[in-house]
């Protein structure tokens, strides 16, 4: 048997089409096509074990296992790795495995990547494949895309680099995810993940949040010459020697009033400003390219408020439907090969009714868009509809008109427009005055009012279009006038805009270099996990929702005050990303990747371990040596309810009660009992004369400080132990 392990449903199924002609069902619920069997996983099927399995069983006295996150556990560096099947999809993997047993070659049909090819290969491994393996690098899931790929089979061993990054990725993320999670969580007594994206992730919320809030507004101001009804505006722009004055800012904004008043004034003594220069430029604007995920939800949040869950909730339904494309996407060009199907896409939107009136007619089928590009489809192309029809759901509906729009763009004539630009000169006043505007000639793609909205950020902003002026004309001036204006701090986050700083987080960084990196990389996060980080946050209260804005929450910004930049810079993971470049082009080991994550790992625990979080209260703890501390914390369950906790790993006293902001006793313990010493008899389980007396529910009870055993008093005589507390019904 011949076996192709694809890495998903869909791609199976189009390999299965694009073989031969007569695909047919196969076992384990395989297709059976041109002489393959193809089978498939559903993205990871094999997933890193816990970290409990890497350490020591603990068991009680009684037999009982034992878990729980404790300090000395830390660090936790496995030394064989182990990996486990995902719970959802044990018997695909079981159906997997039935087939291996009778393959004699297998075609890795993995995603064209590095997370393509380890998802493929760690199957492999689990089953203890040693035969003939073969790699199939499709670009595109079109049937000819497919027979050209399967015509150039490579060895599979000519990408085990590729895996080898892959492996040291998921390695990296593992042991700061897990390590780090448990030690600040540890430290500050309630569960803080971290990890190497969605802590710079939250970074930039957090900074983004200060720079708004340390923003002070600056006034500066504009000196306009206003034509007839205010059709046109020219403003002054200073001469050099003037602006380097005081009266400008770095920026060469003019922020002295005083000045700006005599430049009206002195203006106003001549109504008529002289053309300099006049020019026309006939430009042209194509359709945006198709939309990606990111963009996507960056677009769909903009305009509906969707959050970038949402977004791809609803895209994967589009997909599951079969409307629309695989939305987990980073690519914005489609194939060159499906340009020839086209016009059967079109023809089955206008019978869904998706096409404008405005729109039908200048549509053109054949014209190729640059988004029409085969070197620049990644692992999978940009999102686009397929041309099936389903009922969907209000919300469904938006954003498949936004994935329609966008690709009918790609069918419209280019918006064309004549870009105008003057420059004039006023005898009273050094200087020049600048106009600009626009005469649309083409209204093309824009007619389908919304297809661009990630475009209308480059348009210039103009004020109309200016009047057909020739250089030495003497040009009328209504009025000339000052406006006032202010800056403006930087937007707060929403889902959308923070997608897109996670994959445009280069420009948040200053280092060429690394900035050069990233942008390569295509930022932080991946198209598939963006969304759930962003969620992550919001689930672990570090981020909160104001409407459409994410905002940083004090426990957010406290976590990032008090985490080592390492962890919460993207330059970090620019960093990880050239050394996981230089495992798939050999020159680096994922031994050697993975000793250095080690020492990082390590160099970060102590970083937490003497850290104490701003809000939190310490005092010495009453009940041991002086060395140690007990911290003042809010319940969880019960807000403005506290309790204090001590730092000592072997303590025995438990949790003490909060008075009057300071330690109080043990939660339980009785008024007539506030000593330390044991006030009862001997423990039966250790020999300890360290029982005490507490109540619960007026029934009286005795605890055993060292062994942490409780019995109930015996009811005829309060004095004497009763019952063992865990055999009392």
């Amino acid at each position: 048997m011949r076996l192709v392990i694809a890495e998903k449903p869909s791609l199976a199924k189009a390999i299965a089409e694009g073989v031969a002609a007569d695909p047919r069902r196969g076992p384990e619920g395989s297709w059976v096509s041109g002489g393959y069997t193809i089978t498939y996983a559903v993205g990871h099927i094999l997933e890193q074990a816990e970290p409990d399995e890497y350490l020591p069983k603990r068991v009680d006295e009684n037999g009982k296992e034992q878990k729980g996150w404790r300090w000395e556990d830390l660090p936790i560096f496995p030394q064989d790795w182990k990996k486990h099947p995902v719970g959802k999809v044990k018997e695909q993997l079981s159906k997997i495995g039935k087939l291996l047993r009778q393959a004699t070659l297998v075609v890795h049909a993995g995603d064209p990547d590095r997370e393509g090819q380890i998802i493929i290969d760690e199957i492999l491994q689990h089953f203890g494949y040693t035969g003939k393996v073969e790699r199939v690098w499709l670009a595109s899931m079109d049937g000819e895309s497919v027979r050209k790929a399967f015509a150039n089979l490579r060895d599979n061993g000519e990408y085990h680099l590729l895996s080898q990054a892959a492996e040291a990725r998921s390695r990296a993320d593992w042991l700061v995810g897990m390590n780090l999670t448990r030690a600040w969580s540890l430290r500050n007594y309630h569960t803080l993940s971290v990890g190497r994206v969605q802590t710079p992730t939250l970074s930039l919320v957090v900074r983004r949040d200060r720079e708004i809030e340390q923003f002070r507004p600056q006034d500066f101001y504009a000196v306009e010459g206003l034509g007839e009804k205010d059709a046109w505006k020219a403003v002054w722009q200073a001469p050099d020697a003037l602006r380097e004055t005081p009266s400008f800012d770095a920026e060469g904004r003019l922020v002295d009033p005083a000045l700006a008043e005599k430049t009206v004034q002195q203006a106003g003594r001549d109504l008529h400003l002289q053309v300099e220069r006049f020019e026309n430029q006939e430009k042209s604007q194509a359709a945006p390219l198709p939309y990606n995920l990111s963009s996507l939800q960056k677009a769909a949040s903009a305009r509906f408020g969707f959050s970038a869950k949402q977004v791809l909730d609803i895209a994967q339904a589009l997909y599951e439907k079969k409307m629309t494309s695989y939305p987990r996407t980073d690519c914005r060009y489609l194939p060159e090969e499906q340009l020839g199907d086209a016009q059967r896409v079109l023809d089955s939107l206008k019978k869904q009714g998706r096409i404008p009136d405005i729109a039908q007619s200048r549509l053109l089928p054949q014209q190729k868009h640059v988004a029409w590009n085969t070197g620049k489809v990644t692992a999978h192309h940009a999102i686009a509809p397929t041309g099936a029809q389903a009922s969907l759901s209000p919300d469904e509906g938006k954003v498949y008109d936004l994935v329609v729009q966008s690709y009918l763009g790609l069918f419209l004539p280019s918006f064309q427009y004549q870009a105008q630009s003057a420059v004039l000169r006023h005898r009273e006043v050094d200087g020049v005055w600048k106009a600009s505007g626009r005469k649309v000639r083409e209204e093309g793609w824009k007619v389908l009012h919304g297809a661009g909205s990630d475009a209308a950020e480059d348009e210039e902003d103009t004020a109309g279009s200016l009047p057909d002026w020739k250089a030495g004309m003497q040009v009328p001036v209504s009025r000339f006038a000052l406006r006032a204006q202010q800056t403006r701090p930087p937007s707060r986050f929403t889902d959308g805009t923070l997608i897109e700083a996670m994959s445009q987080v280069h420009r948040f960084v200053t280092d060429e270099r690394m900035r050069a990196l990233l942008k390569e990389n295509a930022g932080i996060g991946t198209e598939a996990t963006r969304a759930a980080i962003v969620e992550k946050l919001l689930e672990q209260q570090y981020l909160q929702r104001k409407g459409k804005q994410l905002i940083s929450t004090p426990m957010g910004r406290s976590l990032i005050d008090r985490m080592s930049p390492d962890l919460s810079d993207p330059v970090t993971t620019a960093r990880w990303e050239e050394i996981l470049n230089q495992i798939a082009q050999g020159k680096i080991s994922l031994e050697d990747f993975e000793k250095g994550i080690r020492v990082f790992v390590k160099k970060q625990l102590g970083v937490v371990r003497d850290d104490v979080f701003p809000d939190q209260r310490v005092e010495p703890c009453p009940l041991c040596a002086d060395s140690f501390r007990v911290r003042r914390l809010e319940s969880q369950k019960n807000r403005g309810k506290f309790y204090w906790r001590c730092d000592n790993p072997e303590e025995k006293h438990g949790l003490l009660s909060d008075r009057e902001g300071h330690p109080g006793q043990p939660f339980g313990d009785s008024p007539a009992t506030p000593g330390i010493a044991g006030d009862g008899p001997a423990c039966p389980k250790c020999s300890a004369a360290t029982l005490r007396k507490f109540t619960k529910n007026d029934h009286p009870y005795f605890s055993c400080q060292k062994c942490r055993k409780n019995w109930w008093a015996d009811r005829e005589n309060p004095e004497k132990l009763g019952a063992l507390w865990s055999d009392k019904k």
